[in-house]
């Protein structure tokens, strides 16, 4: 299949490519003739990367040098790769317990998303897809980080992406959902009771880095005729150990 390169995205990413340690600081001219671009593209590329913080112009030496959403952006990807490697272990501990699929998520743009799992071997069981996005109010992942974003965060997020109804069950009520968010605060983990697919129950606990903030979560899942009202205490006591430990790996210091 041919692959369609997008020539301003491409020029874009080759400047970008030039700027290292060894030479941090870029000018227009110097870049159009490292990369044989009209000087009129180089300044409109770099106008573009600074207004998105790409890129940033020193006044003084007309020159450029990366910015700080670099900076944002490799923090998050830093921080997800070590909440990875710390939580899988857990994962698979959580998941041969139970023997029930156990996954990762964390938040991004207003929907929770996958970045890790252990699937159950059971020919009943519930399958997640590594990256997949999955929203936040009807899903035990989405809400074990919802219930500790602030008032604003959570009224944003259901403005721009609604209450969907997926299930008889689902949370449509905006009330509805800041009791059920208390109640996840008080209790200390979360519940997908058939909220996002039908016959399907999750138990999710929320994970904190060293500053406090939670910012991922871990759940189990399976049918609910195995994940049931008289085992949810047990999953939900194991699911809260693990996230613990998982947050004490990351720096949180419990009181």
């Amino acid at each position: 299949m041919e692959k369609k390169i997008i020539q301003s995205i491409d020029r874009a990413l080759q400047i970008l490519e030039l700027f290292s340690l060894e030479k941090p600081e870029w000018g227009v001219t110097e870049i159009s003739k490292a990369l044989n671009i009209y000087k009129s593209n180089v300044h409109n590329i770099l106008t573009t990367l600074a207004e998105k913080g790409f890129v940033k112009k020193d006044f003084k030496t007309e020159k450029y040098k990366l910015g700080i959403k670099f900076f944002e952006l490799g923090s998050v990807v830093i921080k997800n790769m070590d909440l990875r490697k710390i939580a899988y272990p857990y994962i698979e501990i959580l998941s041969k317990e139970f023997n029930e699929t156990v996954h990762l998520g964390v938040l991004d743009k207003g929907r929770v998303v996958s970045i890790e799992r252990e699937e159950s071997d059971k020919s009943l069981c519930s399958h997640i897809e590594i990256g997949k996005r999955t929203p936040l109010h009807c899903t035990a992942v989405g809400k074990a980080i919802m219930a500790y974003l602030s008032k604003d965060e959570v009224d944003l997020i259901v403005k721009e992406k609604g209450l969907e109804k997926y299930t008889k069950n689902t949370i449509t009520d905006k009330e509805d959902l800041e009791k059920e968010l208390k109640k996840i605060q008080e209790q200390g983990y979360a519940v997908d009771n058939m909220e996002h697919e039908e016959e399907v129950r999750c138990v999710a606990g929320s994970i904190r880095d060293h500053t406090g903030e939670v910012i991922a979560s871990m759940s189990i899942s399976g049918p609910a005729f195995r994940i049931n009202e008289s085992n949810i205490p047990n999953i939900a006591k194991k699911v809260k150990e693990y996230c613990g430990c998982i947050s004490k790996e990351m720096g949180y210091k419990f009181n």
